[in-house]
C-alpha cells in the first residue's frame, strides 16, 4: 500500500480507469475510460492510496492506473469525488 507520506512529488491529479458500460459499447465507445481525480481525494482517512473507488457523480467503479489491475480489483471500494 502506498502512503501519502511516501509521495515525494505530489501531482495535482491522479489517473484512474474503468471498463466501458454495455451502453457505451453499443454506441461504439468500447475503449477503456480514463479520468483524473484530485490528488487529496485519492487517499483514505488513514493516508493510504485508494486502489479501487466508486465516483460519487457517475457511480462507476474506477481503478488506480498506477497499480496492477489484479491488485486493485481485490481491494475495498471507496467513494471518491
Amino acid at each position: 500500500m502506498i502512503h501519502i507520506s511516501e509521495v515525494v512529488n505530489k501531482p495535482e491529479t491522479m489517473e484512474y480507469w474503468r471498463r466501458p458500460t454495455k451502453a457505451e459499447i453499443k454506441f461504439g465507445y468500447g475503449a477503456l475510460h480514463y479520468r483524473d481525480f484530485k490528488f487529496k481525494n485519492c487517499f483514505d482517512e488513514n493516508g493510504y492510496l485508494k486502489l479501487k473507488c466508486r465516483a460519487t457523480d457517475d457511480g462507476q467503479i474506477y481503478y488506480c492506473a498506477s497499480d496492477e489491475f489484479s491488485t486493485s480489483q481485490t481491494n475495498v471500494t471507496h467513494k471518491i469525488q
